[in-house]
């Protein structure tokens, strides 16, 4: 993923370990008006073209388009030497671990933190629907920032069928989000999907130099392969070894 340092220009230190998950650290304008510079995927209506998807396919639940799932909080911390973690206990997610991200649940919207840092107000929708208007939302008191949701589920290693939402509001965050869901537009407009539409990725991480905080991570979502909404296809049972077949003995010719 190539991320520009231009957009993080604003950037401030993020030394709040207690917080529900990271307030927006580089998307604003610097001027408190919660203005996000992030470039919308594949033009200004890529995102919408995920309702194609959900036209699509069978028993969609639009459950997952309010703003509470639930699920335990997945979070990418830049001011920690890049680490995903997730849940109220922390758990450092294990290194190569493969995790699908369920396409029916990308969602975008705006949050906004409090002095204490603890979320004030958030409104998301799925990004097959019109983006909330921010001019619309309630006055909080403090400035509404841009942000991306998705569910996701661990599908190999020691957190295997773990289920949690991704909320991030930092830059490269966003940039990573969107990107996801350019492939996952790719893949459905090549057609030669056999309906393996949900992207299985690595949670991996990068970094470049801040001018005033010097090493700066972003997330990085690696595909590697894709499966059905149904999940992994079953491993295929084990074939049992064929008992060898007693050959007749032969007569001895005197």
């Amino acid at each position: 993923m190539n991320h520009d340092p231009k957009q993080d220009q604003d950037l401030e230190p993020d030394d709040d370990l207690e917080r529900e998950y990271d307030p927006v650290l580089d998307n604003d304008d610097g001027h408190g008006s919660g203005k996000t510079t992030v470039p919308a995927a594949k033009g200004s209506t890529a995102l919408m073209s995920l309702a194609t998807l959900q036209s699509m396919l069978n028993s969609v639940d639009r459950s997952t388009s309010t703003s509470r799932s639930g699920r335990p909080l997945m979070q990418f911390k830049s001011r920690e030497n890049g680490t995903w973690m997730f849940g109220r206990n922390r758990t450092v997610v294990e290194d190569d671990s493969l995790w699908g991200f369920d396409p029916r649940t990308f969602m975008w919207g705006y949050v906004c933190f409090g002095a204490d840092k603890k979320v004030k107000g958030e409104v998301l929708a799925s990004v097959g629907k019109s983006k909330p208007d921010v001019t619309t939302l309630p006055d909080k008191g403090v400035p509404w920032t841009e942000q991306r949701a998705v569910n996701m589920k661990c599908i190999s290693g020691a957190d295997d069928g773990v289920e949690v939402v991704f909320k991030i509001n930092t830059y490269g965050g966003i940039q990573a989000i969107d990107e996801l869901i350019d492939k996952v537009l790719d893949r459905i407009d090549g057609g030669k999907h056999d309906n393996k539409v949900v992207p299985i990725a690595t949670l991996g991480k990068d970094s470049y130099p801040h001018k005033e905080f010097g090493k700066t991570w972003f997330p990085v979502l690696t595909v590697t392969d894709w499966m059905s909404l149904d999940g992994p296809a079953p491993a295929p049972a084990p074939v049992e070894p064929t008992p060898p077949v007693d050959q007749p003995r032969r007569r001895r010719v005197a």
